[in-house]
């Protein structure tokens, strides 16, 4: 199809990208045909993992279908610098670098999902990378189009918080040498169990993309860190990667452990992020 041949040139995926995600799109024609709109999807994926690309193609898709589609990042929702560093002295230093949950707006996550679901205008922000700040104001997505679908897509999303005794041996270095107390895993596990609960549950599916393993999702985000410093001039050294990567490897890896139950498609990645649904 057009759309397709579109796609892959311009996003230069492989040919048999189409191929490969089109088990995400024949389960998604029957929900959807028994679904009223507004739809929220949610993709879990972590770092690297093909996510972002999956809902371009979704909503590639479905606008082929006409069916109008937006989509917005968890990660669009990252505080800023300032704002992080507030929370960094009420709760914890680690919480001036984004990334895990108590890092995000979500109350005004919430609300735009919320308005989605009612049918009324909503807005998407946009979160730049590269400065680590969000985008102003004027560069976010007012939606005024009512589409039938948003595509909600995270590294986190649907996830239950953990238990106290997950949460006291520390996992890597950081949590190790940075949060000996454990006071800022149980603080973000605190903001895991209230707000964000509230945000998952406007979401009327979750597509959980499973990397298996972390080492899998390092090495993928390195690839990511090293195709933004190409796009952008600007990024992390493979060494910040490696520290960065670290706040997320608890939750990451809980992922793998739990979301297989909770999420209504299961998807195994390969390492070369080959698809193949769980049964």
């Amino acid at each position: 199809m057009r759309w397709q041949t579109e796609f892959i040139e311009k996003h230069a995926l492989l040919n048999s990208y189409s191929e490969n995600v089109q088990c995400v799109i024949d389960w998604l024609e029957p929900v959807l045909s028994h679904q009223k709109a507004p739809f929220c999807l949610a993709i879990n994926g972590a770092q690297g993992s093909g996510k972002s690309t999956l809902s371009t193609y979704l909503k590639s898709y479905l606008e082929s279908q006409d069916i109008v589609t937006e989509i917005v990042s968890l990660d669009d929702f990252y505080l800023s610098k300032a704002q992080r560093a507030e929370r960094a002295t009420q709760y914890h230093p680690l919480f001036a670098v984004r990334g895990v949950p108590g890092t995000h707006d979500i109350t005004f996550a919430i609300e735009q999902v919320k308005r989605f679901n009612n049918g009324e205008d909503f807005i998407l922000p946009r979160f730049n990378k590269a400065t680590d700040e969000p985008y102003s104001s004027a560069k976010w997505l007012t939606c005024t189009n009512k589409p039938k679908v948003l595509i909600f897509e995270g590294w986190c999303l649907g996830l239950l918080p953990q238990s106290p005794a997950q949460l006291k041996v520390p996992v890597n270095d950081l949590e190790a040498t940075k949060d000996s107390n454990g006071k800022y895993r149980a603080r973000v596990n605190q903001f895991l169990s209230d707000e964000y609960q509230a945000l998952f549950a406007l979401f009327d599916k979750l597509v959980f993309l499973n990397a298996q393993s972390f080492e899998r999702v390092y090495s993928w985000r390195l690839q990511q860190e090293h195709q933004l410093i190409n796009r952008a001039g600007t990024g992390m050294s493979d060494e910040e990667v490696t520290v960065f990567i670290q706040y997320f490897e608890r939750l990451t890896c809980w992922g793998i452990e739990s979301l297989s139950a909770r999420s209504d498609l299961h998807i195994k990645l390969d390492e070369n992020r080959q698809f193949s649904v769980a049964t």
